[in-house]
């Protein structure tokens, strides 16, 4: 088996632009030979890819690809149509090569335009870290007994009045990661992991966004795709993000 095709922390959630080569696409045997369901099954693989991690990457795993691709139950009669183009690498992940290229090419920008943001934060503000890029960096610059829920408190549906309330507390942050990280665990996330996300999401977007994102996803199978795809989707309203 091959190395991956993409780094390990080619990450392009919440970068929802996927590039679509229509002249490769109409002239593959994908597009000659694939019925509608099959075609149907392989471009909604192309685009879970597009957001997994590494990017341009599926689990091989029939019943999660079986989810991914939206045939449930009908998975084994669109599979190898489905999955062409994708190669199982030495990490046990599949890749597919040409969404590979897309990827990197993608997550190379995004690269370059965050060391930019951090070169301009750096000379605007000092050079100094602020306690979220502490707490990115490594979880346990989280102050201890964060995590501890309250006594008592449900779970519940999310209204926006419950998200609202949240963002009132005294220490919005100590709510945010409360309620973050039981969801996360919930979903079988561990707390170290759970932890590292909700700080990379509290620095990237503020408390009061992410603690609506979190009351949002709930119901998700994959909260933090969910949260990040959320968040991601509502910060581009007012900028221009991932490039």
């Amino acid at each position: 088996m091959t190395e991956p095709l993409t780094p390990p922390d080619c990450d392009l959630r919440g970068f929802d632009f996927m590039p679509l080569d229509i002249a490769r696409l109409l002239d593959s045997d994908l597009f000659a030979l694939a019925t509608g369901d099959e075609f149907k099954a392989a471009l909604t693989l192309w685009c879970k890819a597009w957001l997994q991690v590494p990017a341009a990457s599926l689990p091989d795993d029939e019943r999660v690809l079986a989810h991914l691709s939206g045939a449930g139950p009908r998975w084994r009669k669109v599979r190898e149509m489905a999955l062409r183009g994708f190669v199982k690498c030495n990490d046990g992940r599949l890749y597919h090569a040409h969404l590979a290229e897309k990827a990197l090419a993608s997550w190379g920008k995004r690269k370059s335009y965050k060391d930019r943001s951090r070169k301009g934060n750096a000379a605007r503000w000092g050079s100094q870290k602020d306690e979220h890029d502490a707490s990115q960096e490594d979880a346990s610059a989280i102050p201890e007994g964060v995590l501890k829920p309250p006594k008592g408190e449900g779970e519940g549906e999310y209204t926006l009045a419950k998200a609202n309330a949240a963002v009132a507390d005294d220490d919005p942050a100590k709510s945010l990661f409360d309620r973050g990280t039981r969801l996360l665990v919930s979903k079988g996330r561990t707390e170290t992991s759970a932890r590292s996300f909700l700080a990379k999401m509290q620095h990237d977007f503020g408390n009061p966004a992410v603690l609506d994102a979190i009351e949002r996803c709930r119901g998700a199978t994959d909260p933090a795709s969910a949260m990040r795809a959320h968040l991601g989707r509502a910060k581009a309203q007012t900028e221009y993000l991932g490039v």
